[in-house]
């Protein structure tokens, strides 16, 4: 997929976004701080703390309507759902509003975490909610075999 973006791939758009580069440095220091073993939301919250930090605008566990529009133009409202981590667009950082899904499993980032990350900004596009790309943060969890000792990180673009 043209798309998507893995870590090792973005060293030169890294360089270029500073943002991205907070992102990943904070997510990186909240994995060596508090290492692997714990559950998504104790990496959620450390994350959090650390973009507050850096004065950024974010939005834990926000709230996204998934809507139908019948063949008579009603809309309908299906379910909710909930993007783990939303970075506002700020006057310092010229980004877009960033999605951030996190996750903390012992296997690699799967098609199925870039499917849900799309399926999000589906959705925000709706409320035109334009994201130019989001980011997949997976804290890795220990096997039998090993444990990573680095996060892993994937951007992903509409």
């Amino acid at each position: 997929m043209t798309d998507i973006t893995k870590y090792e791939d973005i060293h030169s758009e890294l360089m270029g976004c500073d943002l991205i580069r907070l992102i990943y440095n904070s997510s990186k220091r909240v994995y060596e701080q508090i290492g692997s073993g714990h559950a998504e939301s104790t990496y959620q919250k450390a994350l959090l703390y650390e973009l507050n930090l850096n004065h950024l605008n974010v939005d834990i566990e926000r709230h996204i309507n998934v809507v139908y529009e019948d063949s008579k133009g009603f809309k309908h409202c299906l379910t909710s759902e909930r993007i783990d981590l939303y970075i506002h667009k700020n006057d310092f950082f010229k980004e877009s509003d960033i999605v951030l899904e996190l996750k903390a499993v012992s296997k690699t980032i799967q098609e199925q975490e870039i499917v849900q990350i799309k399926k999000y900004f589906r959705e925000l596009k709706k409320d035109s909610i334009d994201i130019k790309f989001g980011i997949i943060i997976n804290f890795p969890q220990p096997t039998a075999k090993s444990t990573s000792e680095s996060i892993q990180f994937m951007l992903v673009h509409p």
